[in-house]
């Protein structure tokens, strides 16, 4: 098997439930989205095509975690390369905006699903349908405009049944002033009796990717 790889190293996992492990990184090339406040448009490009065992060969091995991110992932038939990272013994997590659903196998093997829905700051409207199939382990969110996307997470978060405490709210990364843009975030949380999680994106922070 064959993927388009933009990608591959070994950092500090940046966001959701798995902040601060470190981790290896596959990030696959292509996306179905172009969200205006994407801050790796580099994953955009056609990549370099390597096989399963060439990705295996570049991580970390010392590093039992890998994180399969992009672009979109999922355009991308990972289930050959997840069955060789969870033969290695490898925790793995797949970053992905979940317009395309995983196959029942690749759920078996994939022990975190990071399913980011693109709200309507993104430039994209997406039917999303995650009450009939919640396959996430948690939702996150860039939030850009406080009020008005914490308003569309609400009605987006009871139309589809979830449960609030798999919704995490992180800040638009391309602020320079990171640490003001989660205290708003706060804010709007607090003063509204929300029961969201805010976590920044570890990696902006510490100023690595």
């Amino acid at each position: 098997m064959k993927y388009r790889v933009i990608e591959i190293f070994t950092s500090i996992q940046g966001e959701g439930e798995v902040l601060g492990i470190p981790s290896n990184f596959v990030r696959l090339a292509t996306c179905n989205l172009r969200c205006v406040w994407c801050d790796t448009k580099y994953s955009w490009e056609a990549g370099t095509e390597m096989t399963e065992e060439e990705i295996i060969s570049k991580i970390d091995k010392r590093i039992k975690t890998t994180t399969i991110t992009g672009g979109e992932p999922l355009l991308q038939n990972i289930l050959p390369l997840v069955k060789e990272l969870k033969k290695l013994g490898h925790k793995v997590i797949v970053e992905t905006n979940g317009t395309v659903k995983p196959s029942k196998e690749l759920r078996k093997l994939v022990d975190v699903f990071s399913v980011s829905p693109k709200l309507s700051n993104s430039g994209h409207k997406i039917n999303y349908n995650f009450k009939d199939d919640d396959w996430a382990t948690y939702y996150k969110f860039v939030v850009v405009y406080p009020n008005k996307d914490i308003d569309e997470i609400v009605k987006f978060v009871e139309s589809q049944s979830i449960d609030p405490s798999k919704v995490i709210l992180q800040p638009d990364g391309n602020r320079k002033d990171y640490i003001n843009a989660i205290l708003e975030i706060v804010q709007v949380l607090l003063s509204r009796g929300l029961q969201f999680r805010v976590l920044p994106q570890f990696h902006k922070i510490l100023n690595i990717r």
